[in-house]
């Protein structure tokens, strides 16, 4: 696993959660409609390893691959998301209630009924 996210494990809930980055409330908006699980996904020709979250794949550019990864160690770091197995991450409590609340926001304020 790559050393930021081994690092962010370690922290797991020591950074304060009140600002949230672009791709950290991302992260936690698609992690709810993919029972709230985040892979890191390596493959075998020596690629950058990138995140993944049910459909959407973060892995367009090596910076967009980078800034997913920190975002995702952010979330942890935060307390949003928590080690689940190898690869493998899981929304938390708080990660599912601010997910929730990204979500029901994008709705109120960009799905206005016509």
């Amino acid at each position: 696993m790559l050393n930021e996210i081994v690092k962010a494990v370690e922290e797991f809930d020591t950074v304060s959660d009140e600002e949230l980055g672009y791709c950290e409330g991302e992260i936690l908006g698609f992690a709810f409609y993919s029972d709230g699980e985040i892979r890191i996904e390596n493959n075998y020709y020596l690629e950058i390893p990138y995140v993944r979250i049910g459909n959407q794949y973060y892995n367009s550019d090596p910076r967009v691959k980078a800034n997913y990864i920190s975002g995702l160690a952010k979330t942890i770091r935060k307390g949003f998301v928590d080690e689940w197995c190898k690869n493998s991450f899981l929304l938390t409590k708080k990660g599912w209630d601010k997910a929730e609340s990204i979500v029901e926001d994008i709705k109120r304020n960009h799905c206005k009924a016509q």
